[in-house]
């Protein structure tokens, strides 16, 4: 399944939804080449109300998009 439609999952009914797909390594830019976060999304992630993560959440397709046509 590729990486973006694994990103909107939820972990459990009523529990905290994440873009994680355990490919964790950040790289140059700042963003972790799986999921695209950066360090600091992913250190709160935990602590964000589910609002605010689903804000991050629908702009990592445009974040990793800009950092793929970046890499090119």
């Amino acid at each position: 399944m590729p990486a973006l439609q694994r990103m909107a999952t939820t972990v459990d009914a009523g529990t905290v939804s994440t873009p994680c797909v355990k490919e964790c390594v950040i790289g140059a830019d700042g963003l972790c080449r799986g999921c695209g976060r950066t360090l600091d999304e992913i250190v709160d992630w935990a602590r964000m109300a589910e609002p605010a993560r689903r804000a991050v959440m629908a702009a990592l397709p445009a974040r990793r998009r800009s950092t793929v046509a970046v890499a090119r």
